[in-house]
């Protein structure tokens, strides 16, 4: 239970500040979807406003091998053929976007769920085939952001809404592309002048041995971040993870915190406690001991 004498300092610096929230796919079953939008709908009665980004690994997972094909990851990362491509709009748009918008409304939060490619809020180019270790791979149907249109959600914003969205991306063509939702976060952190991003894992936060939840780490700057990854402490995920802290915090975003999507107040002990439960990241460490907006 959260002590309101000690949230109230945080909750003042946090009223009509903006907060991009990404939950990966992972963290997005019927208990976690209820869980993340219980501490939404606070958060925004509290005063803060919200963008939420959402991902669709597991679901596309799920419906790729239902539409029959296996799906297929290199380094971690997705090869999007055409039949993925078409599972990832169906578990994203269809289904992960829909149910999270209805989580949310029953909670009372103000949602509506935006198709980011559709609407044209997020544009991306299709990446070239790229070399890993010594052999040319070609990802398929995944793109490179080349451009955000964020008026829609500044818009909804302004009208007391919750923006949800997720990929894919349009690619100015008609068709869609596959890009990752915590670059997508970061950019969208960037364009909208957040005040913080917020990627919740399926840990605690940001470990210092991936095998051993005990061993979080609560605060780094951006430097140990990049030393932690130089030295092969990130792993598939969390390395893209790592790019998108470093984006976010670059483009002038003062905060990145990493939080637990599957505790059912992490989201809020986050923000609004001293100690915090998850990984602050800052540009630097003096950062961390200026006025925590």
């Amino acid at each position: 239970m959260i002590d309101l004498l000690q949230a109230a300092p945080h909750v003042r610096m946090l009223r009509d500040r903006l907060l991009v929230v990404k939950a990966g796919g992972a963290c997005l079953d019927a208990a976690g979807r209820a869980a993340l939008a219980r501490q939404l709908a606070v958060i925004q009665d509290l005063g803060a406003r919200v963008v939420l980004v959402h991902g669709a690994g597991p679901q596309t997972d799920l419906l790729q091998r239902a539409l029959g094909e296996e799906p297929e990851k290199i380094g971690g990362r997705r090869r999007t053929t055409p039949g993925a491509l078409r599972a990832l709009r169906h578990a994203s748009q269809g289904e992960v976007n829909g149910d999270l918008g209805a989580a949310l409304t029953a909670a009372g939060a103000r949602a509506v769920g935006v198709d980011a490619g559709a609407s044209g809020v997020l544009r991306a180019r299709r990446r070239p085939p790229v070399t890993l270790d010594g052999r040319e791979v070609d990802f398929g149907e995944v793109g490179d952001l080349v451009e955000l249109r964020p008026r829609l959600l500044q818009d909804l914003l302004a009208g007391g809404w919750m923006p949800v969205l997720g990929p894919p991306a349009g690619d100015g063509e008609g068709g869609f592309l596959n890009v990752n939702a915590d670059l997508v976060a970061a950019e969208l952190a960037v364009a909208l002048e957040a005040s913080k991003l917020v990627l919740l894992l399926d840990v605690p936060g940001l470990l210092q041995d991936p095998e051993d939840p005990s061993s979080l780490l609560s605060f780094l700057d951006l430097g140990q971040l990049q030393g932690l990854e130089a030295a092969g402490a990130l792993r598939q995920g969390m390395a893209v993870k790592a790019r998108a802290v470093a984006r976010a915090l670059e483009g002038g975003v003062r905060r990145v915190h990493l939080v637990s999507g599957r505790e059912p107040e992490a989201l809020l002990g986050e923000l609004y406690t001293d100690a915090g439960t998850g990984t602050l990241v800052t540009l630097h460490r003096e950062a961390a001991e200026e006025v925590p907006v």
